[in-house]
């Protein structure tokens, strides 16, 4: 905290700008971030940095802090899901199923994904990286090798079992939470030694595919694709797919060998930029640098973001890398700037970034305006000052938190 405080105060002193002009970041009512339906497990008031929210997660005594509205989304179904599927295991039908399975631990799908949380936790992450221009970066830890057990499993079909049930709870097989995970191992290979969720319908909290990825409206293909595929078959339709939109190689295999992106949101990434079918390596590079869970979820929300716009807007014709930040420039000419973010304030990042954002509109003839989107919300004083420099904003541009 005292390092962000000395960094505003030396941006300020840079570009010369009076510390009142700015909004000071801190505590937000949780409320006006919010859904009703997340309240209930969050304290009741968030921590704003100006472009992210940190908030109070509390499970019975246990105590969490969660970045990111859409992270804290997920988190409380994954919570709901470990419930849930402790009453499904300790069920006399799972119980009886599970016993037919010979009680052996299986290795997780989930264990190829090594889970960076520990080593990234104090660096800031998502937009406040991305966006801002704060020089951190961590070497990729090396994945994980499918082994003996593992395809013994998927062979079973107790992979395909934990993905579908993954779905119905709308979480992901491949969460880095270790209770979640052995939960449903233990419930895939109850179904698939022939356990039925018939009799637990009310125990599903709900959500499908566009939940665990945060993704909506995604076709009835790639749901099949995500449960029929294992995650090496996942990598090589991903690597296809990127190929087929001129991907460069590097940046392919760079973005298949992070761990931070587990197999799902690389396949969500790639098909959500084919959707728009064009050379995404601007994004991809930059995509290649997540370094956490939270930086996985950003990327996902500015795929989303552009998307939305390519279809509801104006068709996107190139995607650019401006300044260090992935941009899209639309077939009217409108340079649409995508980032993930809670809750956008007037701070001096968001003001030197919206000055060379001007400065790049002069010198780029072709841009003839530009488009600040995002799936949080802008306060109005930067809602104000963004209009101020002709540039448009368009806040929770994705609707409500899924």
């Amino acid at each position: 905290m005292r390092f962000t405080a000395l960094l505003l105060v030396l941006i300020n002193s840079a570009i010369g700008a009076e510390p009142s002009a700015f909004e000071t970041p801190g505590p937000v009512p949780s409320a006006e971030l919010l859904p009703p339906a997340l309240l209930s497990k969050t304290g009741p008031t968030a921590h704003a940095d100006g472009l992210h929210a940190t908030y109070e997660l509390f499970n019975g005594s246990a105590h969490e802090e969660i970045t990111g509205t859409q992270f804290l989304a997920n988190r409380i179904r994954e919570l709901r899901a470990i419930a849930s599927l402790r009453a499904m295991n300790k069920s006399a039908e799972f119980g009886k199923a599970l016993l037919q399975t010979g009680g052996e631990k299986i290795q997780s799908v989930g264990a190829a994904v090594k889970d960076p949380v520990g080593t990234v936790k104090r660096l800031p992450q998502g937009a406040s990286k991305f966006f801002g221009r704060v020089g951190t970066s961590i070497k990729s830890m090396g994945e994980g090798k499918v082994g003996a057990t593992e395809a013994v499993e998927a062979a079973a079909g107790v992979h395909r079992k934990k993905a579908e049930l993954a779905l119905q709870f709308g979480v992901s097989p491949f969460t880095t939470d270790p209770v979640l995970q052995s939960e449903l191992d233990a419930a895939a290979r109850a179904m698939a030694a022939g356990a039925s969720l018939v009799n637990f319908s009310g125990l599903l909290v709900g959500g499908g595919i566009g939940t665990a990825l945060s993704v909506v409206n995604m076709n009835d293909t790639f749901q099949r694709a995500l449960v029929e595929s294992s995650p090496a078959e996942l990598e090589v339709q991903t690597r296809a797919t990127l190929r087929s939109l001129g991907a460069s190689p590097a940046n392919i295999d760079a973005f298949l060998a992070n761990p931070s992106l587990n197999p799902w949101q690389k396949s969500a990434l790639a098909t959500l930029l084919a959707e728009i079918g064009l050379n995404p390596d601007p994004l991809l590079a930059q995509a290649t640098q997540a370094a956490s869970p939270e930086d996985a979820v950003y990327f996902v929300q500015m795929a989303r973001l552009f998307g939305k716009h390519h279809k509801a807007r104006a068709p996107i014709t190139e995607f650019r890398s401006m300044d260090g930040v992935p941009c899209a420039l639309d077939r009217d000419g409108t340079l649409v700037v995508a980032v993930g973010a809670d809750l956008v304030l007037w701070t001096p990042l968001v003001e030197s970034r919206a000055n060379e954002f001007m400065e790049m509109k002069k010198s780029n003839p072709d841009i003839r305006s530009i488009l600040f989107t995002t799936d949080g919300i802008i306060s109005p004083r930067a809602l104000e000052l963004l209009a101020s420099k002709e540039i448009q904003s368009t806040p929770q541009a994705l609707g409500p938190v899924q």
